[in-house]
């Protein structure tokens, strides 16, 4: 018997490469899987598994998709009570493949991924079967699975172009994921604070003790200026202040000190010009032995 799953007589291409068909809905099969192996052999079961197979992969060619499916289960009926046999078990696995292929197509990603994981409990190293299931699970949002079964597949297959490109986008979306994920957590713990009044206050105080003290530093700065373009007195002006000792800048303006000299009673005369001024008055100075009270 001519083996129909080697990879020569595989007819259907990867979903990538096709394109999607209108059609939707798939009828359950014809006959049931008790009825259809009943009385045969094992290489009868298999040569009508291989006929049913032929018929959709036609289909599928096609572009008859849910008929294409109808076929694919018809076979995997004959073969499912002798899937331990080697001969059933390389056509069963094809049929497999093909049915999650036809299924992608008609956009049953959870037919395509049950039918998919059935090929790889017969072959777990199945690169198409991983393929399809990894393109169902994406489609579905299993983001992680998807990238693991394409991830398999690139590493089993590195020139498969349709495997990287899937899982490009795999990866993108999950990278979004995240980015929505973190936001999400930013804006939770963004909300309103438990000690929101006191914080305000404390706020409110800093800035008015702020805004005095920048009223402060204007304030004296413009006294400063005031008092540096302002006239001396008259009553300043026979004194002498001493040189500041003060840092260059912002300096203190230093009073004259005036002595008070001592003054003793006159018998109403004035010994000089300056007791005139006192209002009978005799400066210590001026007493009857030096001044004009002495010649007086």
């Amino acid at each position: 018997m001519t083996d129909t799953t080697a990879p020569g007589h595989d007819v259907l291409p990867d979903p990538g490469s096709v394109d999607s068909d209108s059609s939707s809905g798939l009828d359950e099969a014809p006959v049931a899987a008790a009825d259809v192996s009943d009385g045969l052999s094992v290489d009868e079961c298999v040569l009508k598994a291989v006929e049913a197979k032929e018929r959709g992969n036609g289909s599928f060619k096609g572009g008859e998709n849910a008929e294409a499916c109808q076929a694919y289960q018809l076979a995997a009926q004959y073969l499912r009570r002798h899937s331990e046999v080697p001969a059933a078990k390389e056509v069963l696995l094809s049929v497999q493949t093909n049915l999650a292929a036809a299924q992608l197509r008609l956009e049953l990603w959870e037919d395509a991924a049950a039918a998919a994981t059935a090929a790889l409990a017969l072959d777990p190293a199945s690169v198409k079967a991983l393929f399809r299931r990894g393109v169902a699970r994406a489609r579905m949002g299993e983001l992680s699975d998807a990238k693991a079964d394409l991830t398999a597949v690139c590493k089993a297959d590195a020139r498969n172009r349709d495997a990287r490109s899937e899982l490009a986008a795999v990866q993108e979306r999950l990278a979004a994921a995240k980015e929505a994920e973190k936001e999400k957590l930013s804006r939770l713990f963004a909300g309103k604070s438990l000690y929101a009044p006191e914080e305000r206050e404390v706020r409110r105080k800093a800035a008015e003790q702020a805004k005095r003290d920048r009223e402060r530093v204007a304030r004296e700065a413009a006294e400063e200026e005031v008092r540096r373009h302002a006239p001396p007195r008259a009553e300043d002006a026979q004194y002498t202040s001493p040189p500041s000792t003060q840092p260059f800048g912002r300096r203190t303006a230093v009073r004259p000190r005036v002595v008070a000299m001592p003054v003793v009673e006159t018998q109403g005369k004035a010994c000089c010009m300056s007791c005139s001024a006192q209002g009978g008055t005799l400066h210590r100075r001026c007493g009857p032995t030096g001044g004009e009270s002495a010649r007086g």
